[in-house]
């Protein structure tokens, strides 16, 4: 098991050049963290750290799956994630975020934590809507007894809410003649 203090680079004792680092990101670095949404995964990262004189690049590339809860039955499942993100640390004075991909850290500094950074794009590769995939045959993936209950629970066939305001609109007026 990793802990938080392994995605810590202490960058002052590392030569100019190329460094390359591997993190598993698993339920015990979502446990860690105070403020986590995200609660299991099973997430490879590799990340090349090319080390200039006045600045660091960070290349990451993320491979695995993310636990999700299924925003239509509620259950949990695991959706893939991929992608490469690059985050670019230039040293100067002072802290400051000019960009989301480009940070000014103080010269120093001699290390970086790498923990928010992981989280962040782990939660940026998730769309906003998170529903099982379907199979092979087009069947949805949810729990088929919760989606029995919905279609028992939920709007009538041919229902739309967009139209309540109006309706009640057109009811209120009709009252008042």
């Amino acid at each position: 098991m990793e802990t938080q203090d392994d995605f810590i680079i202490p960058f002052k004792g590392l030569a100019l050049g190329e460094h390359s680092f591997h993190y598993e990101i698993d339920a015990a670095f979502f446990a860690e963290l105070d403020y986590a949404e995200l609660q299991n995964a099973e997430v490879s990262v590799d990340l090349q750290l090319e080390r200039q004189e006045r600045m660091l690049i960070l290349d990451f590339d993320i491979r695995g799956s993310i636990e999700v809860e299924c925003d239509r039955c509620l259950e949990p499942f695991p959706f893939p994630v991929e992608g490469q993100r690059q985050l670019i640390i230039q040293f100067g004075d002072h802290y400051e975020e000019e960009d989301d991909d480009i940070i000014v850290i103080p010269s120093e500094d001699h290390q970086i934590d790498v923990t928010p950074h992981l989280y962040d794009y782990l939660l940026l590769m998730l769309p906003i809507k998170r529903v099982h995939p379907e199979d092979a045959q087009g069947r949805s993936g949810c729990n088929p007894d919760m989606l029995r209950k919905l279609e028992r629970h939920g709007d009538p066939p041919g229902y739309d809410s967009r139209w309540d305001a109006l309706n009640d609109l057109k009811k209120k007026w009709s009252d008042q003649k």
